[in-house]
């Protein structure tokens, strides 16, 4: 695993969907790259180094349809897919995130967390189980969680949290500690590590690289400040030939559009390796002692692409036992040793993804992801179930797709309460799992 320091040279533009037309819209140039820009950005510059850039798709890849995992050429070689190249095909991407000079990586504020009034302590949303009429899980369409996050008292919008904390910080969060009296988890503000700045600009015709005749656009830049780099872990899960050489070469990152360049740092001032940013997070957390049943949950660091929307995929299993039953909608279908529920969430806002495939010189298809700092709570049956569940969340990409450019990684905590006019954790998994505790 190589770990990067991401230099920008200039300012940055990371386009989405939204649109640039002068006068009507500037886009949403100004924000964190998506975890599979970086990925992107990383083979493309490969390939370019390599001289393989700009190739026509001639390749047969896989096919649409086909499993992810496992070969495809055994059931059949027919493809509805081509590729441009095969090189670097292996590759593997964890980031980006901001890192500050003085403060190291910083990591998104969850969404489940507020400032008490009086500034002295961090609250935590707690969960409350709705009436059973009111939810449903009989299909993912239709599929609602049976507990709700509620703040304890009534939040004030000056008390909502935003921006980024440090990893420490976020330790301390995860361990469950609240006081803030002498402002312990004040977040990094964004507009601390880069600002927004408009340009307007002519719109380049792709037929013949030329500028069109009264086209403008109107563009948000990222630029960041002087103490602000972008983290990042980069892995050949199979290299090929010298690829792995080639990466250890690589000293720039064509990074967002307009061939915008960024200085890579794979070792320090004095020639040592870059520490790993990640070491003190792949470690997952214990559950608490006994072993009846316990909440979990996974706090995203990075967006997720999910198959059913906010609903992930490994929670709406549709394979059937050998009696021919179908799990529940919301039933965790991974393999665990006991029985896990996704009893609630707390969400942000959906990102749209979208892209621009250059060999086709067309748009790539729009996805709605799930934020960094979304929140998802699981009811595990006994303890390990819980040790088990912890250990397959905690930093392992567990998006639906594009886990392996970077999407879906999340960091496990036990802190999770009942809300004080709720029904407890056991009576919820005496309804969940049909067992008595």
């Amino acid at each position: 695993m190589n770990n990067i320091l991401i230099e920008p040279t200039d300012v940055l533009f990371f386009r989405d969907a939204i649109p640039m037309s002068a006068g009507q819209g500037k886009g949403n140039g100004c924000r964190l790259p998506f975890p599979t820009t970086l990925h992107e950005a990383f083979r493309a510059s490969l390939l370019r180094a390599r001289g393989d850039a700009g190739l026509k798709k001639k390749i047969p890849g896989r096919p649409k349809a086909a499993a992810r995992n496992g070969n495809w050429h055994a059931q059949s070689h027919e493809t509805d897919l081509m590729i441009a190249s095969k090189a670097f095909r292996s590759l593997q991407t964890i980031g980006p995130f901001p890192w500050h000079k003085d403060n190291g990586l910083l990591l998104p504020v969850p969404l489940d967390v507020a400032f008490t009034r009086d500034n002295k302590s961090l609250a935590r949303l707690a969960l409350f189980r709705v009436p059973v009429e009111q939810w449903s899980a009989g299909s993912v369409s239709n599929f609602h969680p049976p507990c709700l996050p509620l703040a304890t008292t009534p939040p004030q919008k000056s008390s909502q949290s935003s921006g980024w904390w440090t990893v420490p910080q976020f330790k301390r969060y995860l361990d469950g500690e609240a006081d803030n009296s002498a402002g312990q988890f004040k977040p990094i503000a964004t507009d601390a590590l880069w600002q927004p700045e408009h340009r307007v600009g002519i719109q380049i015709d792709p037929c013949n690289f030329s500028a069109a005749g009264g086209q403008l656009f109107a563009g948000s830049y990222l630029r960041p400040d002087k103490s602000v780099y972008f983290a990042a872990a980069v892995h050949l899960a199979d290299p090929q030939n010298d690829e792995q050489k080639e990466l250890d070469s690589l000293s720039w990152l064509l990074f967002g559009g307009e061939f915008r360049l960024a200085r890579l740092r794979h070792k320090t001032g004095n020639g040592g390796h870059l520490q790993d940013f990640f070491a003190q997070l792949r470690q997952p957390p214990q559950p608490p002692a006994g072993d009846g049943p316990c909440l979990l949950k996974w706090v995203l660091v990075t967006p997720a692409l999910f198959s059913n929307g906010s609903l992930p995929g490994w929670c709406a299993s549709t394979k059937k036992d050998l009696a021919g039953s179908q799990p529940p909608i919301g039933h965790v279908c991974l393999d665990l040793p006991g029985r896990a529920f996704l009893v609630s969430w707390c969400l942000g806002r959906p990102l749209p993804v979208s892209g621009w495939d250059v060999p086709e010189n067309r748009a790539k298809p729009t996805l709605l992801a799930v934020p960094q700092g979304s929140v998802y709570y699981f009811l595990c049956e006994n303890r390990p179930t819980a040790a088990a569940l912890a250990d397959k969340l905690n930093w392992k990409p567990r998006s639906d797709f594009y886990g392996e450019k970077g999407c879906g990684y999340g960091l496990v905590s036990f802190d999770v309460k009942m809300h004080q006019t709720s029904a407890d954790v056991f009576s919820i998994a005496n309804q969940l799992f049909n067992c008595q505790t």
